[in-house]
């Protein structure tokens, strides 16, 4: 993204390092990989919590955790990290306001990879 007026937006994810390290065909296929691995995650998590299942929650969300890695979606990462101590630590009302920003910002994300690719 452009810098305007002084104020730097962040992209949600480091694709021209991801070009760096695999070159563009490989990442656009780990890009690829990563919409279709993850097109349904959100709504697993928020099953998840509706039924305040910490197994699963967790292992959604490491899931999701590993695979932004990947794509260099830090943002994502670390708010998945953080959704994985919510659900060890079973705190429900937690997990809920954080699946909000979350998902909100896997929405951002995964429109960004998208125009990516095309």
């Amino acid at each position: 993204m452009e810098n305007q007026a002084g104020s730097e937006k962040k992209p949600p994810a480091r694709l021209a390092e991801l070009e760096a390290q695999f070159e563009k065909e490989l990442a656009c296929e780990l890009v690829s990989a990563y919409l279709l691995d993850t097109q349904d995650s959100m709504e697993r998590m928020q099953e998840s919590i509706f039924n305040q299942d910490a197994r699963a929650l967790k292992s959604i969300a490491h899931m999701l955790k590993g695979a932004s890695r990947i794509v260099m979606a830090d943002d994502i990462e670390k708010l998945c990290t953080e959704m994985e101590e919510y659900g060890i630590s079973v705190n429900w009302l937690k997990a809920e306001m954080l699946y909000e920003k979350l998902n909100r910002q896997f929405e951002v994300l995964v429109d960004y990879l998208r125009r990516y690719l095309q």
